[in-house]
């Protein structure tokens, strides 16, 4: 019974994120690609707009997340994945993206929809400036989500990788047993994992992600495809 649980919540998962991949837009504009905690702030010397379907407004303590986006799910998908953060790490009392508008807002793209260095037939590509990452096949890109990798003082290396190995279960061998769920092994001790998402760069070098990503990503992506992080655009 517990196999057939689990099996159903990752098919919920999986679609709800298929639904929000096709409502990507066929090109990003240079508006989309800001990212969302500096929305209304200089951006190399030029000042960047709020993205269609979204408002930037104060989240007020004492609201939730589920008030703040109407109850609706995939409003809720959708702010955590701009803003950067898992329900646990719900920006209250600092300023956020919030979608009024799911569809326009659905079409956001914070990420290139196409690489012109692919390396690949699929490609995770980990985007460290912005703090999202990219899965691409034949250089376009399939969906998206946000990611907190290493802290300053252990930083996840830049480089071209592949991926190693997955496990569904895997603990910490160096950090006190802790979870990492849906692991992505691609550089030695570095994984890409579901863990905790605070809205920055936060990890012991490792890559984390939110649990739907974590599980769309594990089971998308194969043994021997290329990962690539980079620390610019």
């Amino acid at each position: 019974m517990n196999i057939f649980l689990s099996a159903k919540r990752v098919f919920c998962h999986l679609a709800l994120l298929l639904l929000l991949a096709s409502s990507l837009p066929l090109h990003a504009t240079e508006n989309q690609t800001a990212t969302p905690s500096s929305a209304l702030i200089v951006s190399g010397g030029s000042t960047v707009s709020i993205p269609d379907g979204f408002v930037q407004k104060v989240i007020k303590k004492g609201e939730t997340l589920s008030k703040i986006c109407n109850a609706d799910s995939t409003a809720r998908i959708i702010f955590m994945k701009v803003n950067r953060v898992d329900e646990r790490h719900f920006p209250a009392g600092r300023e956020a993206l919030v979608p009024i508008d799911v569809n326009k807002a659905m079409r956001y793209t914070p990420v290139p929809e196409t690489l012109a260095d692919s390396r690949g037939e699929r490609e995770i590509r980990i985007f460290i400036d912005l703090q999202y990452f990219g899965a691409y096949e034949g250089g376009k890109l399939l969906f998206w989500g946000p990611v907190s990798s290493g802290k300053k003082q252990k930083p996840t290396p830049p480089g071209k990788y592949f991926v190693n190995y997955k496990e569904r279960f895997r603990r910490s061998l160096k950090y006190e047993n802790a979870p990492m769920p849906f692991s992505i092994n691609y550089n030695r001790g570095f994984f890409i994992h579901q863990q905790s998402l605070p809205g920055r760069p936060a990890s012991h070098g490792c890559v984390r992600l939110l649990q739907v990503d974590a599980e769309r990503l594990f089971f998308w992506s194969q043994r021997r495809d290329p990962v690539t992080v980079v620390t610019k655009l």
